[in-house]
């Protein structure tokens, strides 16, 4: 697990370079939640807003899932703070758990061992983050909902994957 880990960090820091030619800004980060797990994303603006591209690397139930997602990001506080901004996004994942068990419909099913299970799904996004101007730091509040099927054939909905994030702004 600790080379995975080690891997993705360094894909991301080679991707760093890539992604500067057109790029408004970039984040490296940490997500805390439900599904926590390290990210990189790259912000352009588009007209009023900014779109980013969300990319995610989660753990959870020893496994490993991929999150790709699309950003939009509008400037609906700044009456408040000109620094506080109101995100919203789809997209989804893929990935893998090792699982003895699996919830479906408030219901737990076992196996007789752990297995290798495929996941995929659909997610959603939205944030409140707030930017300092000062220093290179983003501090989020989100909600990832989402929609997973898990072979073999099981489906989970979660409406409320609260997290917290913080990411570096370079």
């Amino acid at each position: 697990m600790r080379k995975i880990q080690v891997t993705i960090i360094f894909l991301i820091i080679i991707s760093c370079n890539i992604a500067k030619s057109q790029s408004l800004g970039r984040q490296v980060g940490l997500r805390a939640g439900y599904r926590s797990g390290f990210y990189y994303q790259v912000t352009t603006q588009t007209g009023n807003a900014e779109t980013g591209l969300f990319v995610m690397a989660g753990f959870h139930e020893h496994g490993v899932q991929l999150t790709g997602l699309k950003v939009i990001y509008e400037m609906a506080l700044s009456e408040i703070s000109p620094d506080l901004i109101l995100a919203w996004g789809y997209g989804g994942h893929a990935g893998f758990i090792f699982t003895d068990h699996v919830a479906f419909l408030g219901e737990d099913f076992y196996f007789y061992h752990e297995r290798f299970c495929p996941v995929f799904g659909i997610d959603g996004w939205g944030a409140a983050e707030y930017r300092f101007r000062k220093i290179p730091l983003i501090l989020s509040l989100n909600v990832k909902p989402y929609i997973e099927m898990t072979i073999p054939s099981f489906v989970k909905i979660i409406l409320f994957d609260f997290g917290f994030s913080c990411a570096y702004t370079f």
